[in-house]
């Protein structure tokens, strides 16, 4: 099947996701380059909350985190596990689902081709982030999570 009858075959609810979360992954990884990711995030979380007053519909969390995966597998460009969790982190605040948005690291820095690897003063070590909801990974889930150690979950009271 190729990728405009995929997406005709979707339903009307996946259209107008998969839409949405391919502008997002756009605009995260354009917006990666110009600014910080903290400042990226707080306008996103802003505008997406503002939004979610007008937005219809309350899909399933996981048919956001299959909109922003699917979508990310067909729009071309290279894009991080962080790209992608940000992407969906706002998208699931449209819809208020409450999900925890995770950032994990390996200091033994493996160097696999989806996660972010950081050099500091002290050596390298490899990042990845993941979106969980009612303790299931929705988003970034992978084989060897556990040798990740994870870091307080970035969604705190001040981001509500």
């Amino acid at each position: 099947m190729g990728r405009l009858s995929g997406f005709l075959s979707i339903s009307a609810g996946d259209k107008v996701r998969v839409v949405v979360a391919a502008t997002l992954l756009l605009i995260v990884q354009f917006g990666f380059a110009f600014v910080s990711f903290s400042s990226l995030r707080r306008v996103l979380l802003g505008v997406s909350t503002t939004l979610s007053r007008i937005v219809p519909g309350i899909p399933a969390p996981i048919r956001i985190a299959w909109a922003v995966e699917a979508t990310d597998r067909n729009v071309p460009g290279k894009r991080t596990c962080l790209m992608r969790s940000l992407t969906s982190e706002t998208m699931h605040r449209l819809y208020h689902h409450d999900i925890i948005h995770r950032i994990g690291v390996d200091p033994s820095g493996t160097d696999a081709d989806d996660l972010e690897t950081v050099t500091v003063s002290r050596g390298t070590f490899e990042a990845h982030s993941w979106i969980e909801h009612e303790g299931e990974i929705l988003l970034g889930d992978l084989e060897d999570l556990s040798r990740f150690e994870p870091l307080p979950p970035l969604n705190g009271a001040d981001d509500r």
